[in-house]
């Protein structure tokens, strides 16, 4: 008889409490989402490639790109179309007589310039560098640009530096690489060196067509190398794709030679552009050179002089008619005019250089400084719209004017409808161009052209009487005055005296009566013009000065005369 197996015959666990078998399907989406959660864990531990903030916390910020132009509307406000500023009367535009309808603001094209900020210089080399930097943005910023400088920040945000990454290359090619990166990352613009400037005049061809801000080819110019580029943002990205796609990338050390010579547009060398690159120290500027071969931070110090004087001379040379000062009604308001004509002084006065007698790269046939230092200067009673000729103009409030041709603090309504010509400085200002019969509202139209049109707004800088009068006014800030023109002025010029502080005793009567009534601002005047010249002494100036207080404190403008103050220089450093 067989024997009894207990555990053989002992029903199993799977059989005692049977349940349900999975399928194949249920057991291959089980096994998808554990290959996803491993996936993503690797994902999230991998070391992912650094953003500017992970390299250096505490650096500056990107640059966001400029936004899409989307017309004239400027959050609740919006611009009037271009033809109505030129209107006579702003009431009849803005049915407010407290409003006035101001051109609107001119589209300023960027411009950039790359500088790494981290790398390993000494603090006196930087300094000379943050000083050519701002002499670059000054003078692009006089010539209607909007200069930004880039970083490393704005190139590591660029979608394409993670291949950039990956390859190998030569160190200046790597920085030839993270500038056309900061370049595509910000999209359509002029990318330029910081040794790159203007040097010519407000109206040229070339910048004219600059300011345009449409660049529908990627153009580099001949003899700048890779100085200068202009293109849109879909041209810099392919070009920057070919150069990261080259197979020659490891043995290159310019990005020029990875790029197929076909993708640029090259335009000839252009004439209103200077690029003060070594070639063009050693060749020209040797003194520049050997500085530089003895001290890096002395060097670049003597070629921001240089940069400097180069660029006021090429004001000097573009208006060689001289500087006008207009001065209608002369005698009678000459005070008024006291800082246009110290402000002209100051434009004529040669600044130093390290190469005296030295001409901008691009114009060595110009006129040097020493022999223009008699550069002429006029005191014209009519406006005339020459391109040679500087405007400096000073407007008086009606009620100021008034008060200096009746020479009495007291003008009363009577006195101006039966004792006064209508708009006479207007009428006397615009003389020349316009002639005697046309009336007032044409004139208005002429001179708002002349003042403020784009062909015109180069050639000149106008003031306001009570502004110019009152301490510390904005418009007269030295380095305002310089971002106007575009380079610095000469060291003796100093602004907050030439301001006209009515009460100020700094403001020595003498200086006042020298400076006004030199001869050789009058040359044309006859026999009577220098007799009333002749008279322009102390009780003179005294009298002019109480009818400027007296018009100041009538239209209560001493109180906000500062306001304002840096708002245009601060917006301008807002920038880089």
């Amino acid at each position: 008889m067989p024997r009894y197996n207990s555990r053989a015959n002992k029903p199993g666990h799977y059989s005692a409490y049977p349940r349900e078998r999975r399928s194949p399907k249920k057991i291959w989406r089980y096994t998808a989402a554990a290959g996803c959660l491993v996936l993503i864990l690797l994902f999230a531990t991998s070391t992912p490639v650094p953003t500017a903030q992970d390299v250096n916390p505490f650096g500056p910020t990107a640059h966001q790109p400029p936004p899409e132009r989307n017309g004239t509307r400027s959050g609740e406000a919006k611009w009037h179309n271009h033809w109505k500023w030129l209107n006579p009367f702003s009431d009849a535009i803005t049915d407010d007589e407290g409003r006035s309808v101001l051109p609107p603001p001119r589209e300023r094209p960027p411009i950039y310039a790359f500088y790494d900020t981290d790398s390993e210089k000494n603090a006196e080399v930087k300094t000379a560098e943050n000083k050519l930097l701002l002499i670059w943005r000054r003078a692009w910023w006089a010539q209607g640009f909007r200069p930004v400088i880039l970083g490393k920040a704005e190139a590591m945000n660029n979608p394409l530096y993670e291949r950039f990454q990956v390859r190998k290359m030569e160190h200046a090619l790597g920085a030839e690489f993270m500038r056309w990166l900061a370049w595509a990352q910000m999209g359509t613009g002029i990318l330029s060196n910081w040794l790159v400037l203007p040097m010519g005049p407000y109206d040229d061809h070339l910048l004219s067509f600059l300011r345009r801000g449409e660049y529908p080819r990627l153009t580099r110019y001949e003899g700048f190398g890779g100085g200068f580029f202009t293109g849109d943002k879909a041209s810099i990205e392919a070009a920057l794709t070919q150069a990261l796609d080259s197979s020659q990338i490891k043995d290159s050390r310019s990005l020029l030679e990875l790029i197929p010579s076909e993708t640029f547009t090259l335009d000839p060398k252009p004439s209103s552009i200077a690029f003060y690159d070594s070639s063009t120290l050693a060749d020209h500027y040797k003194a520049i050179t050997a500085s530089l071969t003895d001290s890096k931070a002395i060097g670049l110090l003597s070629l921001s002089d240089l940069v400097t004087a180069h660029l006021h001379l090429t004001f000097l040379n573009t208006f060689s008619s001289g500087i006008a000062i207009l001065t209608p009604h002369r005698f009678r308001s000459l005070l008024i005019h006291y800082p246009a004509v110290t402000l002209a002084n100051a434009l004529t006065t040669c600044p130093p250089s390290p190469v005296p007698d030295s001409c901008p790269p691009n114009n060595l046939k110009c006129v040097s400084c020493s022999s223009s230092r008699s550069s002429p200067l006029k005191t014209p009673e009519s406006y005339s719209n020459a391109s040679t000729l500087f405007t400096i103009g000073t407007l008086p409030h009606p009620y100021t004017l008034a008060s200096f041709l009746a020479n009495s603090k007291t003008v009363s309504i009577p006195h101006i409808r039966r004792n006064t010509a209508r708009d006479p400085w207007l009428t006397t200002t615009t003389q020349q161009t316009l002639g005697p019969l046309l009336g007032g509202p044409d004139r208005i139209v002429s001179f708002k052209e002349s003042v403020a049109s784009e062909t015109s707004s180069g050639r000149g800088l106008w003031l306001v009487a009570e502004e110019a009068s009152v301490e510390e006014n904005p418009a007269l800030d030295k380095r305002e005055l310089e971002w106007h023109f575009g380079f610095a002025l000469p060291p003796g010029y100093n602004a907050s005296t030439t301001a006209l502080p009515l009460s100020d005793p700094r403001l020595m009567t003498s200086s006042v009566i020298a400076a006004l009534a030199d001869p050789r601002l009058y040359p044309d005047d006859d026999g009577e013009g220098r007799q009333q010249m002749a008279s322009f002494g102390e009780k003179e100036v005294q009298r002019q000065r109480e009818l400027v207080a007296h018009s100041v404190s009538v239209l209560g403008l001493a109180k906000n005369g500062r306001q304002g103050k840096w708002k245009g220089r601060r917006r301008r450093e807002g920038e880089a």
